[in-house]
């Protein structure tokens, strides 16, 4: 590929890993908005109720930074144009709809050649993060996150790993309360403290000398 292009990489959850994807876009092109998010839609059926302790969430990055200004726009087939705006760490903000994921296409704001964009999924637990997290909340998000995945498998067409843990953007370390007043360690992955109920079975809270920033829903790393 010509390094006048822009890769557009549509990367799914790589720390949750699921399933990847990718699409390489002409500057000039425009991509589907429903392959732009892939999953969101199932998302968006998922009844309310089924899914109210975790989200799924984008985020976007620019030379593998966070974007900070819009670099997407849904585009509609009666001429609108909105652009995609973006939060903190890049989160894109102004999610398509339905109808915008069912008929809008996604464009690319040019910038220097041979700027990378990657657009990745994450999914989430809806939880207060602090320096103490409840464990009970953080397990009540992965399981409602498991049932979702296991009554939509057909629809998504393949198999999703179970979400095992949650890792924590922002803090490399933390620890778990214990019965007895006792502790333990969090383990770290990447640069980010995790929690694997499995291996902390009856812990009542996580402690973090940093808040985390953010927190994402993952299937088993080591």
């Amino acid at each position: 590929m010509s390094r006048s292009r822009r890769e557009i990489i549509l990367g799914g959850a790589a720390v949750a890993m699921l399933p990847a994807f990718a699409l390489a876009a002409d500057e000039k092109k425009a991509i589907a908005a429903k392959k732009a998010f892939p999953f969101y839609d199932v998302f968006l059926d998922t009844p309310p109720a089924e899914r109210s302790r975790f989200t799924m969430s984008f985020y976007l990055k620019v030379n593998g930074r966070p974007a900070t200004t819009p670099i997407l726009t849904l585009v509609m087939p009666n001429g609108a144009r909105t652009p995609l705006s973006v939060g903190a760490e890049g989160r894109i903000v102004r999610m398509p709809n339905k109808a915008e994921l069912k008929d809008g296409l996604i464009e690319a704001v040019k910038a220097n050649a041979g700027d990378r964009v990657q657009l990745s999924m994450e999914l989430e637990p809806l939880v207060r993060l602090g320096e103490t997290v409840s464990v009970a909340d953080l397990n009540a998000a992965l399981e409602q996150c498991n049932v979702a995945i296991r009554k939509r498998a057909g629809v998504i067409g393949f198999a999703v790993p179970k979400m095992e843990q949650v890792m924590f953007a922002g803090t490399p370390s933390g620890s778990a309360l214990l019965a007895e007043g006792k502790t333990a360690p969090l383990p770290q992955f990447k640069g980010m403290a995790f929690y694997r109920p499995a291996a902390l079975p009856g812990a009542q809270a996580l402690k973090f000398a940093k808040a985390p920033s953010r927190a994402l829903l993952s299937g088993k790393t080591k």
